[in-house]
């Protein structure tokens, strides 16, 4: 039986749910649901966005541009369905990209760069170089008293970053410095990316459950129920030789 392919993610009002109702309907059942009506009075969606709708990049670059930050290239869609059997692969590390690290300031002016010389459904420029996707910035971590958001009352009951917020994650003397500290203890991210820049295929950290607010532009997800999840896995077989 091949991977089937249909179904529709429900929406609701948030400012009408209520969070019984959303235990029972949605969490409890491991059911995704697009929640509208979330973000009003979010400094993000003011300060992130310009007037005309669009990402607020210089703002970005501005306040923000010398944080470090992790980036991977958005490669195409069929190399990456040819390499998810060959994890050797020298563009992936396990199951994600391979990252590389730059500043916030160095990832907005190379997504000047290629959208300027960006053509429809491609995920390279015209030069042939692949997108840049931020992924996995710790802004909250990096950032406490800038405040781009209030979490929602469906979230709030979040025990992993509160476990976080007040333990280490590492005991060891070499791993408590500043930026490991930074990048390591909180699972609290901003992605940006430029059209036509993705994310592979994954389950979120721990496979707990997770969400995520669209603050500008659109991102199309995939989801794959769990009664398929066996249909990703490598059907090969190997024989290992123990000598």
């Amino acid at each position: 039986m091949g991977l089937r392919i249909g179904g529709e993610i429900e929406k609701e009002n948030g400012d009408e749910l209520s969070y019984s109702d959303f235990v029972e309907r949605y969490l409890m059942k491991n059911r995704p649901v697009v929640l509208r009506g979330l973000m009003d009075g979010w400094r993000a969606c003011k300060d992130w966005v310009t007037h005309t709708g669009q990402p607020n990049l210089e703002f970005f670059s501005t306040h923000f541009g010398k944080s470090i930050v992790q980036v991977f290239k958005s490669t195409s869609m069929l190399f990456f369905s040819l390499i998810l059997r060959h994890p050797n692969c020298g563009t992936r590390e396990f199951t994600d990209q391979k990252r590389m690290e730059m500043s916030v300031a160095e990832f907005i002016d190379h997504w000047l760069k290629d959208s300027a010389n960006y053509h429809v459904n491609a995920t390279t420029n015209e030069h042939g170089k692949p997108l840049l996707y931020l992924k996995d910035w710790h802004f909250v971590k990096e950032y406490p008293e800038y405040l781009a958001y209030t979490t929602p009352l469906f979230f709030r009951d979040d025990w992993l970053n509160l476990y976080l917020d007040n333990y280490s994650m590492h005991n060891e003397s070499d791993a408590c410095q500043e930026k490991n500290e930074i990048s390591c203890s909180d699972y609290r991210f901003v992605y940006m990316g430029a059209k036509g820049t993705w994310t592979p295929l994954h389950a979120d950290v721990f496979r707990s459950y997770s969400w995520s607010a669209n603050v500008c532009g659109k991102k199309k997800w995939l989801f794959l129920p769990p009664s398929q999840s066996h249909l990703v896995f490598d059907r090969h077989e190997y024989v290992f030789l123990h000598i």
